[in-house]
């Protein structure tokens, strides 16, 4: 059986189109959602795969349907190979089910998936032992500085304009952090300087 699947990224984006050509193509059932293509959960897909079985087609209309990540693609068309669901592709002229050709053609993007894996390890890789070995530290900077974190504590300590003491959650909200991360920040602040 074959199953289609159509997306488009906003509401004012149309799916008449797809639907129609993936009738055309001969499937029974199509599954369609307007959701963005970065989305990492998309439940029309997600139910689209739960009704399929060995031996069934996943049809979309262009392989970007799926994703827009090149890596994230392959591994979901290795998933579907695992499952023993073939896959095609109307507009990339893909098929998975026709012949040792079509099986070739996703063997190939996997291999080019995996050596894209590797050489972003490796590039990773490399940048971190460079900023290491130049002193830098790794991990993602603080989007606050310390010294509104200063001035975060001192609002703690102080009273709002109508004499009540002021919420951690408030004052976090006022410097753009959450509670937690405020909270977080200070203690770090206060290691840092007892050292």
């Amino acid at each position: 059986m074959k199953i289609g699947y159509a997306r488009v990224s906003t509401t004012e984006q149309n799916l008449d189109a797809q639907i129609k050509d993936l009738y055309a193509a001969g499937c029974e059932k199509v599954f369609h959602e307007k959701i963005s293509g970065v989305a990492t959960i998309k439940p029309e897909l997600e139910s689209a795969l739960d009704a399929m079985k060995p031996g069934d087609t996943l049809v979309v209309w262009k392989l970007d349907r799926l994703g827009r990540k090149t890596t994230e693609l392959l591994v979901f068309l290795e998933e579907l190979s695992d499952r023993e669901i073939n896959f095609q592709s109307i507009t990339d002229g893909l098929d998975s089910s026709a012949g040792p050709i079509g099986k070739l053609i996703l063997l190939i993007l996997s291999a080019f998936a995996e050596l894209e894996r590797d050489l972003n390890i490796e590039r990773t890789m490399r940048g971190l032992e460079a900023a290491w070995a130049s002193g830098k530290k790794s991990g993602p900077k603080e989007k606050v500085s310390d010294d509104s974190i200063r001035m975060a504590m001192q609002l703690l300590e102080t009273p709002d304009e109508n004499g009540k003491p002021r919420t951690a959650t408030s004052v976090a909200k006022t410097i753009g952090l959450s509670r937690s991360s405020l909270y977080r920040r200070i203690d770090k602040l206060k290691a840092e300087s007892s050292n």
